[in-house]
């Protein structure tokens, strides 16, 4: 029997293929920082990069992996959920089971051969026969598959207006010859989620804030989209925790002259900094702030405030969400740029074979940051000097909104966008 252990095994390494970033005995903080941003960005859920450690057994951690944690990677990696992927390795195994040794046996009689009566070999010709008529019936039905379908209708709406939030789908496909009808979530078509053809509600809960692109898919062909936003209303601070994260609302991370998250807040939601350093966001999406994502500029000021155990590189990841990717901009202290990861476009840009040392920061006073994109070039300036300027590759639609990412606390001073002027 397959043992779970080496089910995640194989599921492992079925992520590090994906990724492409060579053996993960090798791999650093940021790598799986990435791998929380493709992962998010692939499936509308936040695994932390203390999750995503302990699945890779970088930290000790004696419990088993929740069901969200299990079906999150497998949808990562093509499959509805951890059940699908474990149902499908299983199957593609076998395994031997050496049979007991038994006393050698006597020599065999040998009896002459008796030939078949005429009838029999009759009836076996007859059967051959109408297994082929069977094969070329099926074969021939099999030829035509065209879908077709007429009024098909595909809606949804959220429940709430911010974060967690349930959207609810309604669809029509009944009228059609499809086999099979999903909802996709998003853009990637890996998150699609079977549904019943003769059904017409479907529903899923989001946890952090974001843009998707909802699809009906019949069969294998995409009939009707739309757009779903789960907006933040307003800022929101978010701690990560597996499977719901805590949330800090606007009224406790808004302060004069800052949005920030500090040690106080997180007490507020019962977490300490003098245990292991927890994750945290900080969030605006807003429908309404859409910008151009060939042509737009966005400047903000930024801090990280925390710099104990395991946060002494300070990370501070700005993101830019959008309607088919998304954009990084990476800081750390000077001493840890060799680890960061920037995002242009969707195109990642390693520290580690790219000079990436502007982006190494002093955080006792403001950052200020300047992310220029015009048609395929980026530009990134730090504290008004130009660290990076490259060509971008990928579309990624609108902007949407953007999320601040801290290891232990973190302040942002203002943050705006606008599109460039051509």
């Amino acid at each position: 029997m397959i043992s779970e252990e080496d089910t995640w095994i194989r599921c492992r390494r079925l992520v590090e293929q994906k990724v492409g970033w060579g053996d993960s005995e090798h791999w650093q903080n940021r790598d799986f920082e990435q791998l929380s941003e493709l992962i998010l960005a692939e499936t509308g859920v936040s695994l932390s990069v203390s999750t995503l450690k302990r699945l890779w057994g970088r930290i000790r951690y004696d419990s088993v992996p929740t069901p969200t944690t299990l079906d999150t990677v497998a949808r990562f990696v093509g499959y509805d959920s951890w059940r699908s992927f474990r149902q499908k390795d299983t199957s593609s195994q076998s395994i031997g089971i050496p049979e007991p040794q038994k006393e050698p046996l006597p020599e065999p009689t040998v009896l002459p051969v008796i030939p078949r009566p005429a009838i029999g070999r009759w009836l076996t010709g007859s059967l051959l026969g109408l297994l082929v008529v069977i094969c070329i019936v099926w074969a021939y039905r099999q030829r035509d598959t065209t879908l077709r379908y007429g009024p098909v209708s595909f809606v949804s709406r959220p429940v709430a207006k911010g974060a967690p939030n349930t959207v609810i789908f309604q669809y029509d496909a009944t009228d059609s010859n499809a086999d099979s009808v999903f909802i996709q979530q998003s853009w990637d078509p890996r998150l699609r989620a079977r549904v019943d053809k003769a059904g017409h509600t479907y529903t899923s809960t989001y946890y952090y804030p974001g843009y998707y692109r909802a699809k009906l898919v019949l069969n294998d062909s995409i009939v009707r989209e739309h757009d779903v936003f789960v907006a933040s209303a307003g800022w929101l601070g978010t701690v990560d925790r597996e499977p719901i994260p805590l949330y800090l609302r606007a009224n406790t991370v808004k302060k004069s002259g800052e949005i920030s998250i500090t040690p106080a807040d997180l007490q507020t939601v019962g977490v300490s900094l003098t245990g292991e350093v927890p994750e945290t966001n900080l969030f605006m999406v807003d429908s309404t702030g859409i910008v151009d994502g060939k042509h737009f500029v966005f400047e903000t000021a930024v801090r990280s405030t925390f710099s104990q155990g395991k946060a002494v590189c300070q990370p501070v990841s700005i993101a830019l969400l959008c309607s088919t990717g998304f954009h990084r901009i990476p800081l750390s202290v000077p001493g840890c740029v060799g680890e960061l990861r920037l995002v242009t476009g969707n195109t990642i840009v390693s520290g580690q074979t790219t000079d990436l040392s502007g982006l190494g920061v002093d955080f006792s006073r403001w950052v200020l940051v300047r992310y220029e994109v015009n048609g395929k070039k980026a530009s990134v300036y730090v504290n008004d000097r130009l660290v990076y300027q490259g060509n971008e590759s990928g579309e990624v639609g609108q902007v949407v909104g953007l999320r601040f990412g801290f290891l232990g606390t973190g302040a942002v001073k203002f943050a705006r966008f606008q599109n460039l002027d051509l």
